[in-house]
């Protein structure tokens, strides 16, 4: 079916108002064509786009370090998606010549794009490569999440972590300012090191003598998995998943060692 009139016109304000804060014309054509048709293959996005084939894959790839996009595999075919508008913010947040005319118009972007978000494209999970890329993860992860709900986590490693480390102590005012209930699962090693000093009074810990199952943090029905050796995530949107992570991670709070 052909968009009308209207959806037309919509579609050039927004491109129009990307390349204002960034982006170039070919990603955000292509960022809007993965917004209104769900996670999708090239050929799709190349025909609702507009963009060459042979160009395709590269501004797929810039929109994915942009922490704009990402895909799943699926039958070892990769199915690309568009992440939620709210992403741009994080986008602007990282350019270090941002200017108010960029920020204003980045608000009038996210509500005109809410409003077209297919629903169908979010999928089951999604994949964050690179520390900018893990932030947005995070940010999503706790997207929802209001003043004393409950962020849950497993910390496996035995003191401080070359990559994990100051990622989480950059991210703690963030999710301060959220007003979030911390609570994580270390083992004893950790507790006996001299980062584990470093930790801010606030941060709920507890110790136990046995292995741990990762990094993990579980947060509503999100799970967010981290390789910090390569630096990358998978962000798991799943009630029944979530669940299963919650009790478990309960049932240890119970018997590990303050």
């Amino acid at each position: 079916m052909k968009e009308s009139q209207d959806e037309v016109i919509v579609n050039k304000n927004c491109v129009d108002q990307l390349i204002d804060v960034g982006l170039t014309p070919g990603e955000a054509k292509v960022y809007l064509a993965m917004i209104h048709i769900g996670p999708s293959r090239v050929g799709k996005i190349v025909e609702m786009s507009g963009v060459s084939q042979s160009k395709i894959y590269n501004v797929l790839d810039r929109l994915i370090l942009k922490g704009l996009a990402s895909y799943n595999l699926q039958d070892n075919i990769k199915y690309f998606q568009s992440l939620e508008p709210s992403r741009l913010h994080e986008y602007i947040q990282r350019k270090e010549d941002e200017v108010r005319r960029q920020k204003e118009a980045l608000t009038q972007i996210i509500s005109d794009l809410s409003k077209n978000v297919n629903a169908a494209k979010r999928s089951t999970s999604e994949i964050f490569i690179g520390e900018r890329s893990l932030r947005s993860a995070y940010m999503t992860l706790l997207s929802d999440s209001k003043r004393g709900d409950i962020l849950r986590y497993f910390y496996p490693y035995s003191n401080a972590h070359e990559n994990a480390s100051p990622f989480y102590s950059r991210f703690y005012k963030y999710q301060k300012s959220k007003g979030l209930v911390e609570r994580g699962i270390v083992n004893s090693d950790f507790k006996n090191s001299h980062h584990f000093k470093e930790i801010p009074k606030d941060v709920k810990l507890r110790h136990v003598n046995f292995p741990l199952p990762g990094t993990i943090d579980i947060f509503a029905d999100k799970l967010l998995i981290i390789d910090w050796k390569t630096i990358t995530g998978i962000l798991i949107t799943s009630s029944e998943i979530a669940g299963i992570f919650v009790d478990y991670f309960d049932s240890i709070w119970k018997i590990a060692q303050r």
